[in-house]
């Protein structure tokens, strides 16, 4: 498990728990006691969590959306590399899917200077911050769940998007394998972007380098799928040799 993935761990059983303990949250989250430890130093640091006589609870009990912080900020230099190279690639006229990840939130940020475009999302910031804007924007409706407040998720949001065939579906995920295969942590969002991945022309991959050689639950697709991937990094020889038809910017 990664470093990010068990920090949303920790911070969801705060979220179930109103107290827990260190050793408590080492067993349920499979780590060392030292890991979590260092785990918890960074999250007190970083607003999130209180500790004391050997309990942790959350800071602020009140905001279910202590995880996205997490992601929003690791690796956001790249991430922000990532967004501007991927919109070059995207013309006046397109309509796009843009999923709930932390990446595809710095790439629709990359779009708001654009017109004649739409954008079709699950992603709440997304939404949020495109209704300064002028571009056209369909909610996709759906669920709010606790393991990401930011991801609209379920039937009614799978509904939307069936109804729609976009040019692009701009994605990203938590682990990409060596040998190409693409996995994330909530299985709801994985669902949903196959549905985006079945109805849009081109699929576009957004990864920065810490994904590189990573696993995780759940099973997106392969490499072999997508038309691009985007990322921070050169070191990608390996997998454009395996997949010769994808575009690696």
């Amino acid at each position: 498990m990664l470093k990010s993935e068990r920090q949303e761990m920790i911070l969801e059983l705060l979220q179930e728990n109103k107290y827990i303990t260190t050793q408590a949250l080492a067993e349920k989250t499979f780590a060392s006691y030292s890991s979590v430890r260092r785990d918890l130093e960074e999250l007190e640091d970083a607003g999130l969590i209180n500790r004391s006589y050997g309990k942790v609870e959350l800071a602020n009990r009140n905001s279910l959306l202590v995880s996205y912080p997490i992601r929003i900020n690791k690796n956001s230099a790249q991430k922000s590399i990532i967004a501007k190279k991927a919109v070059a690639l995207i013309k006046e006229g397109d309509t796009i899917f843009i999923d709930p990840s932390s990446s595809c939130s710095f790439f629709a940020k990359e779009l708001l200077h654009m017109k004649g475009i739409t954008v079709i999302t699950n992603n709440v910031e997304v939404l949020s911050f495109m209704s300064q804007s002028s571009i056209d924007v369909i909610c996709s409706g759906g669920l709010q769940t606790t393991p990401n407040r930011y991801a609209l998720v379920g039937p009614i949001a799978e509904q939307t998007f069936k109804h729609i065939h976009a040019d692009w579906a701009v994605f990203s995920a938590r682990s990409l394998t060596e040998d190409g295969r693409i996995y994330d942590v909530h299985y709801n969002e994985t669902v949903l972007r196959n549905v985006m991945l079945e109805n849009a022309e081109k699929k576009l991959f957004l990864c920065d380098s810490s994904k590189f050689g990573t696993n995780s639950t759940y099973y997106q697709c392969s490499l072999a799928d997508i038309d691009y991937m985007v990322c921070d990094s050169k070191e990608t020889k390996h997998y454009q040799q395996k997949y010769s038809n994808l575009k690696i910017i």
